[in-house]
């Protein structure tokens, strides 16, 4: 589908969940005058309750796509927007809309149609739209940050943070802790620890299917996050700044460093065949496969399904070999294993790294 008929077609199904409503804010209805000549006051509906929130729509796939995300509320649209986001990229804006319940509905070019209901209002301060493959998940989001009261924070004394640092000059946004709410309501209480002393201990009340986001540290080094509800406890090190964001989950335990980017790609770039030997080891698995490759082949290939860091051995059959570590998450990009035309290999991972 072409950007064009993708943005007719999007327009169209937010117009038709929309319906026929009238113009935001203040309206006039007026009753006919009678026939007999008396008076008859017009009477004023009063303006819309309005409120600010964040709409952010993420690519975690390693492929660039065209999104088009509107959002309808009591028969209208009140918001449409068109983005084009390569790989990895986050587009996050302060989207005015009227308070209650809404309807958004989110397309792309690579054939995803996603709807979900949204109330604006109450303690989430935003909506998080994540594009996989062929699918996308929404997420509820509540920001605490120093710079604002947190909403849902049940406990514990006000944190002084982000943590200054080493990288306070050079990261384009502090590392912090997403706790990870995929299930009803929950009581989660957090710990982050560093050098054995605690910057944060709070306890929050996490709505159902929402991520708190809690921005923590400038400094790099190795961190300690603890996460505790009723159903599981969590003890797992942070590393800052490879890790710019640590995920938690409140119902698994299953920790990481954001959605997966799970693609490794194979280029052989030489004009003699190669067999790679591939090895490709984490905390909880170790993926192994020995690959014939053509002259000038570039092969896609997912050998991971979680994030977090990986170490990469790769190996020809020439005896040539290297190895690194891949990092399958934000905010990096695809990475990628090439043998170049003297034969050589190595191991290639695109996008920024904060520190």
């Amino acid at each position: 589908m072409n950007r064009r008929a993708l943005l007719s077609l999007v327009a169209a199904s937010v117009t038709g969940l929309a319906g026929c409503g009238s113009p935001e804010g203040e309206t006039e209805t007026e009753t006919p005058t009678p026939n007999d000549g008396t008076t008859v006051e017009q009477t004023t509906t009063p303006a819309e309750e309005r409120v600010e929130r964040q709409l952010s729509v993420w690519n975690t796939t390693p492929s660039p796509v065209f999104t088009s995300v509107g959002v309808t509320r009591g028969g209208r649209d009140v918001y449409f927007e068109t983005i084009d986001l390569v790989p990895g990229e986050r587009n996050t804006n302060r989207v005015d809309l009227p308070l209650g319940e809404t309807a958004v509905v989110v397309e792309t070019d690579t054939g995803i149609r996603a709807t979900t209901a949204w109330t604006v209002g109450g303690v989430r301060d935003g909506l998080e739209v994540v594009l996989g493959r062929e699918s996308a998940e929404f997420w509820g989001r509540v920001s605490c940050d120093p710079n604002r009261e947190c909403s849902i924070a049940d406990g514990g004394e006000e944190p002084d943070l982000p943590l200054v640092g080493d990288g306070s000059g050079r990261w384009y946004a502090p590392a912090g802790v997403v706790v990870e709410n995929p299930g009803s309501e929950t009581t989660a209480r957090l710990r982050v620890d560093l050098f054995g002393t605690t910057l944060l201990e709070r306890t929050y009340r996490i709505p159902s299917e929402t991520r708190l986001s809690v921005p923590i540290t400038y400094r790099t080094g190795t961190y300690r996050v603890v996460l505790e509800t009723d159903d599981v406890t969590v003890d797992t090190p942070w590393l800052v700044p490879d890790e710019p964001t640590k995920y938690v989950d409140t119902e698994s335990g299953a920790v990481g460093c954001g959605p997966a980017n799970t693609t490794l790609t194979l280029e052989n770039r030489d004009d003699q065949p190669h067999r790679l030997s591939l090895r490709i080891e984490s905390e909880t698995d170790t993926f192994e496969q020995e690959l014939d490759l053509v002259p000038g082949e570039t092969r896609d290939l997912v050998p991971v399904v979680e994030s977090g860091p990986k170490q990469v051995f790769a190996r020809l059959e020439t005896g040539v070999e290297a190895s690194g570590m891949w990092w399958s998450c934000p905010p990096r990009g695809p990475a990628s294993i090439v043998i170049d035309a003297t034969g050589s290999v190595a191991l290639r991972s695109a996008g920024p790294k904060p520190g």
